[in-house]
């Protein structure tokens, strides 16, 4: 009979920035999946959270995890933290997750994780001996996972609802498959900077070429054009980068980011001469509401080589003043070519862009790029999203535009 039950196990911080002001609270991210040779039941295995790994600051305070802060006369070092007022720190709520069988698993192993946040509260103790400015970072202590109960079982709690335990628990140890499980690195900021509301606004219009220098893709190739304005609704001018490597903080999975979180595509209200800017447009088909267009999985964003100049060019930032919308005529004659007819939908996933209060192209370095020091700020994104919805019939294979 075995001892122990191996879950593959992985951490990482939910963002890079705990927020002591709470307007972006500190989130831990674990990944589980049940990959062990042994591990041939083909139920759920259903663990208690309450006083496991899974429960950051108890986990903490009894030794279950580690905390140690970056030693800032060397980066390399890392020194391990005080954690003797987390003492009284009492284990969370009964709270259980499941974790699948790999028993007749399809999907890769990388795919087959159950993923839970152990969200910080900003007022509570652990909150309270992290100091802004710092870096700090969460690991394993050992391959304990600390789980206190657990059971193969195809409920959702240890208890019945008249309170009565449901099963027994295993005794079996669950304990951590890898020598490593990844970590938890963040740095603790006082506030962070947050960008205004903007308000993004879409309609069709005839695609006939302007004279304005606000409007984009002025040579348009078809005779119907998106027409996108999006207007600063704050009360102070930013500047909003519209193409390049984009950098704010992102939210991050057990493995790696979000998928289109770390997004690279050119914005939708990005100005210059090139292919139009619709890779955050996507085309529904309005009776079955399938996506037919603009669907495709981005992924994250490739490497980049870290001794390249991760500046914005001053071409590659608009600003928005306040009230003052910038109109962008979009040219969706690529988008739509091919369409069968029938009625249609386009609509726009929400994008974020990297941005700085005030006008930056009045402080452009003298290399015609955004100057270096306004470059490691920490921001979360502004956000280009709408929530409108654009009506399309394609008859004869064409945008009908007798309406």
């Amino acid at each position: 009979m075995m001892n122990e039950l191996r879950i593959h196990t992985q951490i990482h911080s939910r963002y890079r920035v705990f927020d002591a002001s709470g307007n972006l609270p500190l989130s831990i991210v674990f990944g589980l999946c049940r990959r062990s040779p042994a591990d041939t039941d083909p139920r759920p295995l259903l663990l208690e959270i309450a006083g496991s790994v899974l429960d950051v600051p108890y986990a903490l305070a009894h030794g279950l995890l580690t905390l140690h802060e970056q030693d800032p006369e060397d980066a390399k070092q890392w020194v391990g933290v005080d954690l003797s007022r987390l003492n009284k720190v009492a284990a969370k709520e009964a709270e259980c997750l499941s974790l699948p069988s790999p028993v007749n698993r399809t999907e890769h192993w990388r795919d087959a994780f159950t993923v839970y946040q152990c969200h910080f509260d900003v007022d509570g103790e652990l909150a309270s001996i992290l100091e802004p400015g710092k870096k700090y970072i969460i690991r394993l202590a050992s391959e304990d996972l600390g789980v206190k109960q657990w059971a193969y079982s195809d409920r959702e709690q240890f208890v019945n609802n008249d309170g009565k335990p449901s099963h027994d628990s295993e005794a079996v140890k669950l304990v951590n498959s890898k020598p490593t499980a990844g970590n938890a690195k963040f740095t603790v900021v006082k506030s962070l900077s947050w960008p205004p509301r903007m308000e993004t606004r879409m309609r069709l219009c005839a695609a006939s070429p302007s004279s304005d220098s606000a409007l984009a893709n002025a040579k348009l190739s078809s005779s119907t054009a998106l027409e996108v304005s999006v207007i600063n609704t704050g009360s102070d001018p930013v500047t909003v980068q519209t193409r390049g490597r984009q950098r704010f903080l992102i939210p991050w999975g057990p493995f790696q980011p979000e998928p289109d979180a770390d997004y690279d595509r050119i914005r939708i209200i990005d100005a210059t001469p090139h292919k139009p800017p619709t890779s955050s447009l996507q085309v529904v088909d309005s009776a079955t509401g399938v996506v037919v267009r603009g669907n495709e999985q981005r992924g994250i964003s490739p490497l980049t080589n870290s001794n390249s100049d991760q500046r914005p060019k001053a071409e590659n930032v608009v600003t928005l003043k306040p009230g003052a919308p910038i109109i962008r005529k979009i040219d969706i004659g690529a988008l739509v070519d091919g369409l069968v007819d029938r009625q249609y939908k386009i609509r726009m996933q929400s994008r974020g862009c990297r941005w700085w209060h005030g006008e930056v192209g009045k402080e452009e370095g003298e290399d015609g790029r955004v100057p270096a020091h306004l470059c490691g700020i920490i921001i979360s994104p502004l956000m280009l999203e709408s929530q409108d919805e654009v009506e399309l019939r394609i008859r004869d294979g064409k945008v009908d535009q007798s309406r």
